[in-house]
């Protein structure tokens, strides 16, 4: 049943919980969800221009968007900028020196020069326009302007920076270029956010980051980052081998819950007995012995889309965890900037810092492989020798992201 903004099934007792964790028979996904049908997707939306268009104006200018973490700006006056090319949009978000977060246009309110130049940095004192010095408040006010007196009944109270909306979740920030939301953050994120309350983000430190530019839709990204179905086949070499697999040799998601918005699917690791001594080694959890544990996890590895363009997945490795998450930040048609940041907690002992390391360099070569799938896609897609893509059982998230995002834009998600 539908409630409270999500499709949640009503929570699994102990006894339970094994029978999810080898639940892996076919096809049960749609019938969990009838209303997404089984329908293929057009490919038109990934090369279409119009449906870029759509998307610009009706998705990324009409959604809460994740545009980074507290930590990044932990002192007053530190900030960043973020770039959203696919909404000609820059953003300046500022920590004030009153400890509260703000974003801003990244324009300077006279001749609308990018006021800020550099990626992040600390305000000391002031936000000078390197045009014409005309000086910003680390809470936007315009403070200073040169030559003042020979402008024409100028009154700087009227003429601070332009804001953006800005609120945070769980550390993370996130941005709205609507002058006008149709929903706070919280309403937006629903029962995604209800889901992960009480994670402790702040805890996990950066460990790793990548910015890859791929050319390939933002889509295309997105849907290789939200199925399981390539595992044992595109990674066999990397991550082919970790999780659990039915009697066919494929991986099936141990739970799947969609949102209005939003999606979540889980997935379990192999049993220690198929894996590598290394991986034993590296990966098969110990016991508890106080070492940090994640809240409310379904699976070994968890996994969040938040509409419209960034993805959190939470694991527990041995004693330790960790978030990757995705950014994907369209640019062009068929261009697209992929971020990625590593997030682990403190490792126990050195045992669990070489854990992370080997992780990191794991995920390091899975994320190459993911890069040269990405385009292969977009370029065979590109190619329009197909006109739908076919999907199967455990690519029923796509397909509602699909459907979530036709919605929005107006153009339909399905064939």
């Amino acid at each position: 049943m539908r409630a409270g903004g999500h499709c949640e099934p009503a929570p699994a007792l102990p006894g339970e919980l094994c029978c999810l964790k080898t639940n892996l028979r076919a096809k049960q996904w749609a019938e969990k969800y009838p209303e997404l049908g089984t329908n293929s997707l057009p490919t038109e939306p990934y090369i279409s221009e119009e449906h870029f268009a759509l998307e610009r104006e009706r998705v990324f200018r009409r959604s809460w968007l994740n545009v980074g973490r507290v930590e990044e700006i932990p002192q007053a006056g530190d900030y960043f900028v973020r770039d959203i090319a696919i909404s000609s949009a820059s953003v300046l978000v500022i920590r004030g020196t009153d400890g509260i977060v703000r974003g801003f246009h990244n324009v300077c309110s006279h001749r609308s020069n990018r006021l800020v130049a550099d990626e992040r940095g600390s305000c000391r004192g002031a936000l000078f326009c390197r045009f014409h010095n005309w000086a910003y408040s680390d809470r936007g006010d315009l403070v200073r302007v040169p030559d003042e007196e020979n402008f024409y009944g100028l009154d700087k109270r009227d003429h601070g920076l332009t804001p953006v909306d800005t609120d945070i979740w769980q550390g993370f920030i996130f941005v709205h270029l609507d002058p006008d939301p149709a929903e706070t953050l919280r309403d937006y994120l629903g029962g995604a956010a209800d889901r992960l309350d009480g994670c402790p983000f702040h805890e996990m430190k950066l460990l790793q980051a990548y910015r890859v530019e791929e050319r390939a839709n933002w889509k295309v990204a997105l849907d290789a980052q939200n199925e399981l179905y390539h595992l044992p086949y595109q990674h066999r070499w990397t991550l082919g081998d970790t999780f659990a697999k039915n009697d066919t040799g494929n991986c099936r998601f141990k739970e799947v819950i969609l949102y209005n918005y939003h999606s979540f699917w889980s997935v379990d690791y192999r049993s220690f007995q198929d894996l590598t001594p290394l991986k034993i080694a590296l990966f098969v959890r110990g016991e508890n012995d106080g070492a940090f544990r994640l809240p409310n996890m379904t699976g070994d590895m968890d996994h969040y889309l938040l509409f419209p363009n960034s993805i959190i997945s939470l694991f527990e490795v041995g004693r330790w965890t960790g978030c990757i998450t995705y950014t994907l930040w369209p640019v062009a048609i068929d261009r697209t900037i992929w971020e990625i940041r590593m997030h682990f907690s403190a490792p126990p002992t050195r045992r669990e810092r070489l854990q992370q390391e080997y992780f990191k360099c794991l995920l390091r070569d899975t994320l190459q492989e993911d890069t040269a799938a990405h385009e292969s896609v977009h370029a065979g897609i590109a190619s329009r020798v197909r006109t739908h893509l076919i999907l199967q059982d455990n690519e029923l998230p796509i397909r509602h992201f699909h459907k979530v995002l036709g919605d929005y834009a107006g153009y339909g998600g399905r064939a």
